[in-house]
C-alpha cells in the first residue's frame, strides 16, 4: 500500500501546486506583461475551472473504463503541454486557452483520479486508509510550491516557471503514474473486503443526490472563505495582520484532523467523518457571526474551519467508496466533483459581491445558513443499513 501512497502523494503536491498554488503567486506579473488586469486573469481562471467542471464526469468514465493508471500519465502529457502553451501566451486569448486546457484536463491527474488509482490499487479494504495517508502528503503542495514558485519568478521569471511545471509533470509525475498498478483493475474489488455493506441498489440516487448537494454546499462555503477570509476579517474589523496569523492556524488544523482520522476513526463508518467534518464547517461559521470580533475569535473559527475542511477531502474520497463499492467509482467522483467545482468557480466572486452589497454581518449570516443546509442534507443521507 505505502508505493502508490507516496507515488500519488508526490504526483498531488505537484498537480495542486503547479495547476492552482502557482497562480497567485504569479498573476500579477504575468498580468502585468500581458497587459492584463489581475481581475481579468482572475475571471480567465474561474471561466477555466467551470470547463473543468464539464469534464469531470468523462474524466471518471475513462478511468473506470481504461484504468487510472492510463488515464493518469495522458493526464500528465496534456498538462506538460498546456503548461509549455502557458509559457509562451501573448495575450488574452492565449491565456485563455492555455488555462482551459489544463483545468479541463486536471480531473484526470487531481484528487479524485488519485482516489480512484488507489481505490483499484488496494481495494476497497484499505483504501480508506490509502486515501488519508494521500490527502495528507497532498496537503504539502502550498507549502513547497508557494516558495518554490515565488525563487522561480524571482530568479528567472514566470514564464520560464511554467516551463519548470512542465518538465515537473513530464519528466517527474508522468514516470510515477506510469509506474502504478495496472491491467487487472477487475481483481481490485478482491484484493481486500470491502468494510461495510454498499447501500442497497434501490437507495443510490436518493444518496447520490444528497451526497451531491451536500458536498456542493459545503465546498461553496471553504471556497469563498478561502477566497475571502482576510476581505472578511477586514471587514469585521480585525487587521490584516491579525487575519493572517489567525489563517495560519487552517493548515495545522487540516493535518491534524487527518492523522486523527487515520488513527482513531477508520474502523468507523466514513459518514460519521463527513457529518463531523460539516459540523465543524457549520459551528466555526457560526462562532465567527456570533462572537465578539477579535484575534481569539478568529483563531477558533480557523482551528473548526480547517479541521472541517481536511476531513472534508478524505471524505470526497471515502464515503461514496463506502456507499456504492468500486464498481462506477470514478465515474461517481467525476458527478460529484462537476458541481463541486462549478460551485467553487462561483462561490468567491457571489461572497465578494455580498460583502460589498450587504455587508459581512448578512454576508455571514447566509454562508452559515448555507453550512447549515449543508449539514442537514449529508445527515439524511442514508447510509445505516438494516436488515
Amino acid at each position: 500500500m505505502l508505493r502508490p501512497v507516496l507515488t500519488l502523494g508526490l504526483t498531488q503536491i505537484v498537480g495542486f501546486g503547479t495547476i492552482y498554488y502557482a497562480f497567485g503567486v504569479l498573476v500579477a506579473r504575468m498580468s502585468a506583461d500581458l497587459g492584463l488586469t489581475t481581475t481579468l486573469s482572475y475571471g480567465l481562471l474561474s471561466a477555466a475551472l467551470l470547463a473543468g467542471s464539464l469534464t469531470a464526469p468523462w474524466a471518471g468514465a475513462l478511468i473506470d473504463r481504461l484504468g487510472a493508471r492510463r488515464m493518469m500519465a495522458a493526464g500528465s502529457m496534456v498538462v506538460a503541454a498546456g503548461f509549455a502553451l502557458l509559457s509562451q501566451v501573448g495575450g488574452a486569448w492565449g491565456l485563455t486557452g492555455a488555462l482551459v486546457l489544463i483545468e479541463m484536463i486536471a480531473p484526470l491527474v487531481l484528487y479524485d483520479a488519485a482516489f480512484a488509482a488507489l481505490a483499484q490499487a488496494v481495494g476497497e479494504g484499505r483504501a480508506r486508509r490509502a486515501i488519508t495517508l494521500m490527502t495528507m502528503l497532498g496537503g504539502f503542495a502550498s507549502t513547497v510550491f508557494w516558495p518554490l514558485t515565488l525563487a522561480l519568478q524571482q530568479n528567472w521569471g514566470w514564464r520560464e516557471a511554467y516551463l519548470t511545471f512542465a518538465a515537473l509533470h513530464l519528466l517527474l509525475c508522468l514516470p510515477l503514474h506510469l509506474s502504478l498498478p495496472g491491467g487487472d483493475r477487475g481483481r481490485a474489488e478482491t484484493r481486500s473486503a470491502p468494510p461495510f455493506a454498499p447501500l442497497p441498489a434501490p437507495l443510490h440516487r436518493r444518496a447520490m443526490v444528497l451526497l451531491a448537494l451536500a458536498l456542493a454546499l459545503s465546498w461553496a462555503v471553504m471556497s469563498a472563505f478561502s477566497a475571502q477570509w482576510v476581505p472578511v476579517l477586514g471587514a469585521l474589523g480585525l487587521s490584516q495582520t491579525a487575519a493572517v496569523a489567525a489563517g495560519a492556524l487552517m493548515g495545522p488544523s487540516q493535518v491534524a484532523a487527518r492523522v486523527l482520522e487515520m488513527l482513531i476513526a477508520h474502523h468507523r463508518h466514513p459518514m460519521m467523518t463527513a457529518l463531523v467534518a460539516l459540523a465543524c464547517l457549520t459551528l466555526s461559521v457560526v462562532l465567527l457571526a456570533l462572537a465578539p470580533v477579535g484575534f481569539a475569535s478568529a483563531a477558533v473559527f480557523a482551528v473548526l474551519f480547517g479541521v472541517g475542511q481536511g476531513l472534508a477531502t478524505t471524505v470526497r474520497g471515502t464515503v461514496p467508496l463506502a456507499l456504492f463499492g468500486l464498481r462506477g467509482y470514478a465515474a461517481r467522483l467525476g458527478r460529484l466533483a462537476s458541481l463541486r467545482m462549478l460551485v467553487a468557480a462561483i462561490a468567491p466572486f457571489a461572497m465578494a459581491g455580498s460583502l460589498a452589497l450587504a455587508g459581512p454581518w448578512i454576508t455571514l449570516g447566509l454562508t452559515a445558513a448555507l453550512a447549515l443546509v449543508a449539514l442537514a442534507l449529508m445527515a439524511a443521507v442514508p447510509w445505516r443499513v438494516t436488515s
